[in-house]
C-alpha cells in the first residue's frame, strides 16, 4: 500500500506543473508548449491507474477493520504509517484539484484568445468589448460543447454554436443585449428633456420652425442609426469569419451588405433535408461528412470562399455548372453539395442508382439532417440562388434558360438545397442504407419503386409518381401493418368483425387513408436511425 502511494507522490511530482511550466522561461516557442503539455497528459494517465488500485484497496480498510475489532489488535506501526500515506495522498487529491481549477481557466482564455485570431485581423475595440459583456455567456458555451466533444472539431463547434446564439433573437449572444442598453440611455439624445434646460427647448423649437435645421437632424439620427446596425452587423460578421477560418468548419451561404437579400429565406429551410450517396458520389459522403469535390481535391482558399461573395457572373456559372453535372462526377472547381427536401425523390434517386451501378443495395445510403441542428446558412434553398443570379446570365446564354426552366417548371421541382464545402453532420443525422429500408418493407409498402421499368427513370419516375399517388384509394391491412410498424393483437384476429374494427380504428388514429401518409413509415424507420446515432455518440 505504501509503495502505491510513493508511485503516486512520485507521478505527481513528475508533472512538474510549477517548477517545468512553460511560463518559467519566458515564451517558448509552439512546438515546446505542446511537447510540454503532452508530457503533462501522459504523466497524468501513468496516475490514473494507481490511483484506481489504491482506491479499491481504501474501500475495503473498513470492513478489515469492523472484522478486526474489538477481539483482534491491529499492527499499529502498519495502521499509522498507512494513515500518513493516506494523508499524502489527500493532499495530492487537493493540489490536483487546484490545477484542475487553473486549467480550466487556462482553457478558456485558450480558447477564447484563438477564437479572437479566428475571426480579427488586426485589434477590435468593438469586439474586445462586445467579448467583455458576453464573457459568461461565451464561457458557458465553452464548457457546453467540452462536455459534449473533446477532439479536435471542438474549436468550430464552440464558433458555430456562438454564431447560432448570435444570430437568433432569443440567444445568448445576440447583439441587442449589449446595444439596447446604450441606446436606451441615448434615447433622448442631444438633450435629455427631464433635466429642462434651455438647449432642450430651444432644440425642440428650432426643429418645429426651421426646416433646415430638422432636416440636418434628421440627417444626423439616420447616420447615427446607421453606424448602430454597421456595429451590430460586425458582431455576426465576426463569427462568420471564425467559422470560415475554422480548420473543418463550415462555409455558409452569408450575403454580403451589397446582396440583395430577398430571394434569401434561411428561417424557413425544412427541418429534414436528404442525401442520397454511394461510393461513386461526387466528393466525400459517409456517416460523418458531407465534402464538395473542391474541398478535398481543389485548394483550400476556394473551398472556404462563400458563392454569395464571388463576382455575380462567377457565381452564376458555378451554380449552372453543379445543377447539370453529372451524377458520378463533377468538376474539381465544384464547391457545392445537393439536398432535397423531398424523400420520395431521395428513394428515386437511390433506387435509379442501384439500377445504374447493379451493386449491392447496402452500398446506396440516404443521409437526413436535422436543419435545426445547423446555423443558419449551411442550407439554401437552390430556387432561391437561381432567382438572385437568372438576370446575371444573358439573354440566350444556355445558363439563363436553364434557370428559368428550374424557376417555372414546377413538374420536376424536388425541393433542392445546396450546401458548400464540408458539412460535419456527425451527431446530427442518421444514415440509412436502401438495404435497411428493403428489409422494412419498402417495397411491400410500395411496390413501384420495384418496378423494373420504373427504376430505370429518375426524375419522371418520381413525376409519375406524384401523379399516381395524388388520388385517394383504400389502404390494405397489410399496408396499415406496415406503416405503423405494430403487430395486430390477439383479440383481433377473430372474428373477422372484430379484425375489421381493429384496421379501421388503426386507419382513422393514423391517418393512412392517403398513400403519402405511408412515408411516415420510412421516417419513423430514420428517425429511430437518427435515435440509435446519438445513443451511441
Amino acid at each position: 500500500m505504501e509503495t502505491g502511494i510513493e508511485n503516486i507522490a512520485n507521478s505527481v511530482r513528475d508533472l512538474s506543473i510549477i517548477g517545468d511550466a512553460p511560463g518559467d522561461h519566458g515564451q517558448e516557442p509552439l512546438r515546446s508548449i505542446r511537447n510540454f503539455l503532452a508530457s503533462l497528459q501522459h504523466a497524468t494517465e501513468m496516475l490514473v491507474q494507481p490511483t484506481n488500485k489504491i482506491t479499491l484497496q481504501a474501500q475495503c480498510i473498513k470492513s478489515v477493520a469492523d472484522d478486526a475489532f474489538p477481539s483482534t489488535n491491529l499492527p499499529i506501526t502498519e495502521v499509522c504509517s498507512l494513515r500518513e500515506g493516506a494523508m499524502r495522498l489527500a493532499n495530492i487529491a487537493t493540489n490536483l484539484k487546484d490545477t484542475i481549477e487553473v486549467l480550466n481557466e487556462v482553457t478558456e482564455c485558450s480558447i477564447i484568445a484563438q477564437l479572437k485570431s479566428l475571426g480579427v485581423s488586426g485589434r477590435s475595440f468593438l469586439i474586445e468589448k462586445l467579448f467583455a459583456h458576453f464573457d459568461e455567456e461565451i464561457k458557458n458555451i465553452i464548457w457546453k460543447v467540452l462536455n459534449d466533444t473533446s477532439d479536435q472539431s471542438m474549436e468550430w463547434r464552440v464558433a458555430e454554436e456562438c454564431y447560432k446564439q448570435a444570430d437568433s433573437p432569443l440567444g445568448s449572444l445576440h447583439a441587442d443585449g449589449y446595444f439596447d442598453p446604450l441606446e436606451e440611455a441615448q434615447l433622448e439624445w442631444p438633450y435629455d428633456p427631464d433635466f429642462e434646460s434651455e438647449e432642450y427647448y430651444e432644440h425642440e423649437n428650432r426643429l418645429f420652425v426651421n426646416e433646415d435645421y430638422a432636416a440636418a437632424f434628421q440627417t444626423q439620427t439616420e447616420r447615427r442609426d446607421q453606424v448602430r446596425r454597421k456595429d451590430r452587423q460586425k458582431w455576426m460578421d465576426f463569427w462568420v469569419r471564425v467559422l470560415s477560418n475554422s480548420p473543418d468548419g463550415p462555409t455558409l451561404f452569408y450575403p454580403p451588405a451589397s446582396f440583395n437579400e430577398q430571394y434569401l429565406r434561411f428561417d424557413v429551410v425544412p427541418q429534414c433535408l436528404f442525401r442520397t450517396f454511394d461510393d461513386a458520389s461526387s466528393g466525400r459522403n459517409d456517416e460523418n461528412v458531407i465534402a464538395s469535390i473542391a474541398s478535398i481535391s481543389g485548394s483550400h482558399e476556394s473551398s472556404r470562399t462563400d458563392l454569395l461573395a464571388l463576382e455575380k457572373d462567377s457565381a452564376a456559372e458555378l451554380i449552372h455548372m453543379h445543377l447539370t453535372k453529372d451524377c458520378f462526377g463533377g468538376e474539381k472547381s465544384d464547391n457545392l453539395m445537393s439536398w432535397t427536401s423531398s424523400l420520395l425523390f431521395a428513394v428515386q434517386y437511390a433506387v435509379w442508382r442501384l439500377q445504374c451501378r447493379k451493386c449491392h443495395p447496402s452500398v446506396i445510403k440516404i443521409c437526413a439532417v436535422d436543419t435545426r441542428e445547423f446555423p443558419p446558412g449551411q442550407f439554401a434553398r437552390d430556387t432561391w440562388l437561381l432567382e438572385a443570379y437568372k438576370s446575371t446570365a444573358e439573354r440566350d446564354d444556355p445558363a439563363q434558360q436553364f434557370f428559368k426552366f428550374r424557376i417555372r417548371d414546377e413538374r420536376f421541382y424536388n425541393g433542392e438545397y445546396l450546401s458548400q464545402g464540408v458539412v460535419n453532420h456527425t451527431n446530427r443525422s442518421c444514415v440509412v442504407s436502401l438495404d435497411h429500408l428493403i428489409q422494412t418493407g419498402l417495397f411491400q409498402l410500395y411496390p413501384e419503386f420495384e418496378d423494373a421499368e420504373g427504376s430505370q427513370k429518375w426524375t419522371k419516375r418520381v413525376h409519375e409518381l406524384r401523379q399516381k399517388w395524388s388520388q385517394e384509394y383504400r389502404t390494405t391491412d397489410l399496408e396499415i401493418e406496415l406503416a405503423s410498424h405494430s403487430q395486430r393483437p390477439e383479440w383481433a384476429d377473430k372474428p373477422d368483425e372484430v379484425r375489421r374494427y381493429w384496421v379501421a380504428t388503426e386507419a382513422t388514429n393514423s391517418y393512412k387513408k392517403s398513400p403519402h401518409a405511408r412515408f411516415s413509415r420510412l421516417l419513423k424507420c430514420i428517425s429511430k436511425c437518427y435515435e440509435r446515432s446519438l445513443t451511441k455518440a
